[in-house]
């Protein structure tokens, strides 16, 4: 299974990784890095924009956008060490658990982030598609999060454990369309986010092309 928050140590890696990727080098220092810029991001924003709504508007829209390219690496950590084999992708696909969970990190500060909207503004909660399908979401990335160890693979047993994060990947893929798809008609802001999950939907579809190519 080549998911989100896969089981592959770093520490295995016969290539040295890229200075880029040495925050995550090991799972906890990813998640203690990404906490402290997830907090700097969030308490940013409230400084800049103030503590009311604006602000925790903002603080919302900006810890979103940080958390984004962490789901990308990882989403896409696999299908780049097979299209375009190479130490760099290599170093990443052994870090995709340290990725993993940096974003499971990265998002639940963003959760942090809607929980102080919802104080200052409760209407945020009214729509029920929103609520109860985001929370669904959040609840995956915490069910990945938590079994993203050896401890819980030998547990659960291959299967059961490939088909948790296989739905957990899809669900977070439909719910990120779901996010930005309908917004970008009204605020070319989303278009970049757009164009880097189409790209990494095109990535995973090719990659898997390619992998049945080779088993036929």
């Amino acid at each position: 299974m080549r998911n989100v928050m896969t089981a592959a140590h770093p520490s295995t890696a016969s290539d040295a990784a890229p200075l880029w990727l040495c925050w995550a080098a090991r799972s906890a220092r990813a998640m203690t890095v990404v906490l402290i810029l997830s907090l700097v991001v969030l308490g940013g924003a409230l400084i800049l924009n103030g503590a009311g709504p604006i602000g925790w508007h903002a603080a919302v829209r900006a810890t979103a956008v940080f958390a984004l390219p962490l789901w990308l690496l990882a989403y896409t950590a696999g299908p780049l060490s097979r299209l375009a084999p190479g130490p760099a992708t290599r170093a990443l696909r052994t870090r995709r658990r340290a990725i993993g969970l940096a974003f499971f990190v990265a998002q639940y500060v963003h959760l942090a982030a809607i929980v102080g909207l919802a104080r200052v503004e409760p209407g945020i909660l009214d729509d029920p598609i929103g609520l109860y399908g985001g929370g669904f979401g959040f609840v995956l990335i915490g069910l990945m999060a938590a079994t993203s160890n050896d401890a819980a693979l030998k547990r659960l047993g291959g299967r059961s454990w490939t088909r948790l994060h296989r739905f957990g990947q899809l669900t977070l893929a439909i719910v990120y369309l779901a996010t930005y798809g309908p917004r970008v008609a009204d605020d070319v802001s989303f278009w970049p986010a757009m164009a880097l999950l189409f790209a990494a939907y095109g990535l995973r579809a090719m990659a898997a092309m390619k992998q049945r190519t080779a088993s036929a």
